[in-house]
C-alpha cells in the first residue's frame, strides 16, 4: 500500500497550518532533520518547530510536487511558494524524506536549497527535456545512481562520467549551476570536505525515472540530498538540496524574522 497518501495528508495539514494534524502525522518519538534545525526527536516538538516555519513562511504552499516511492520511504521534490517577514512573495525549493511506520511518520528529513533559484536558457532546456522522460526501470535507475557515486568518491572520474547524459544539468544554489558532463565534475570537485571525515552515501531510494541519494560525512548527520533526473538509463540532471545549517550557512541569513504588521495606514 502507497505512503503517498499519508505524506499529502501531512502536507495539506502545512499549507493549512493545522498544528494538531501535523503532530498527530508524527509517531510520538519521531525523528526530524531539517535545513534550519534543531533536529528533533518527539512529534510535539514538531508541531512547534511548524509553528514558527509558518510564521516565517506565511501563506506556505507546496507546489510542483515530485515523488519517489521505494519500500516503506516517501521522497518529495517540491517547490514552497511563500511570503517573507515583509510580505514579499519568494520561492524555495525544498526535498523531503518521510520514513513511514503505520500510516505515520517515523523519520523525516528537510533538505533546502537557497531562495528564488533560476535556470538559465540552456539549463531550463535540459530540465524540461528530463522532466518530459516517461521513465524506464527503478531497477536500472538504481544501478545507474549507485554507478555514479561509487565511481565519483572513489575518484574514478571518466567512470562517473558514463553514468551521467551527454547534455546534463547540475542544479546547486550553493556552489552553482552548470551544465554538461565534465562541468558538472569540475563543480562536484569544488564542494569543501570537512578536514576529518570523508563523504559517504547514506541511502538511495529509486524510481522509475527519479532517485533521491542522501549524502553525509558523518553518517548520523544528514548533510546532502540529491533529486536525480533520468534520461535513457542516464543521470541527467542532478538537484542539490542541503541541510543548511550542517554546512554552515546561516537558514535565516539576509531573512529577518520580525514579521511587518499588515496595517491600514490613513491619510493624515
Amino acid at each position: 500500500m502507497s505512503n503517498i497518501e499519508s505524506v499529502n495528508a501531512l502536507l495539506t495539514a502545512i499549507n493549512f497550518d493545522r498544528f494538531a494534524e501535523i503532530e498527530a502525522r508524527h509517531q510520538p518519538d519521531a525523528v526530524f532533520t531539517s535545513f534550519r534545525g534543531p533536529t528533533l526527536h518527539d512529534s510535539v516538538g514538531v508541531a512547534d518547530w511548524h509553528r514558527l516555519f509558518l510564521r516565517d513562511y506565511a501563506d506556505c504552499n507546496y507546489s510542483e510536487l515530485e515523488y519517489v516511492e521505494d519500500g516503506d520511504t516517501v521522497c518529495v521534490r517540491a517547490t514552497i511558494e511563500a511570503k517573507g517577514y515583509d510580505w514579499r512573495p519568494f520561492t524555495q525549493r525544498v526535498l523531503e524524506v518521510f520514513r513511514m511506520e503505520d500510516g505515520a511518520i517515523a523519520e523525516r528529513r528537510l533538505y533546502g536549497m537557497l531562495r528564488d533559484v533560476e535556470l538559465d536558457k540552456a539549463a531550463a532546456a535540459v530540465m524540461t527535456n528530463a522532466t518530459g522522460y516517461r521513465g524506464g526501470s527503478a531497477a536500472d535507475t538504481r544501478r545507474a545512481v549507485e554507478g555514479f557515486y561509487g565511481a565519483l568518491l572513489a575518484g574514478k572520474a571518466e567512470e562517473a562520467m558514463g553514468y551521467l547524459h551527454e547534455k546534463s544539468l547540475m542544479v546547486d544554489s550553493v556552489y552553482g549551476i552548470t551544465t554538461g558532463q565534465q562541468n558538472i565534475l569540475d563543480l562536484l570537485a569544488q564542494i569543501p570536505t570537512p578536514a576529518f571525515g570523508y563523504w559517504r552515501v547514506n541511502k538511495v531510494f529509486a524510481g522509475p525515472k527519479d532517485a533521491v541519494a542522501e549524502l553525509s560525512i558523518d553518517p548520523s548527520r544528514p548533510r546532502a540530498g540529491d533529486w536525480i533526473r533520468m534520461v535513457d538509463g542516464k543521470i541527467a540532471v542532478i538537484e542539490a538540496h542541503w541541510m543548511l545549517r550542517e554546512i554552515g550557512l546561516n537558514p535565516y541569513e539576509n531573512y529577518a524574522h520580525d514579521r511587518h504588521r499588515r496595517q491600514v495606514i490613513l491619510p493624515i
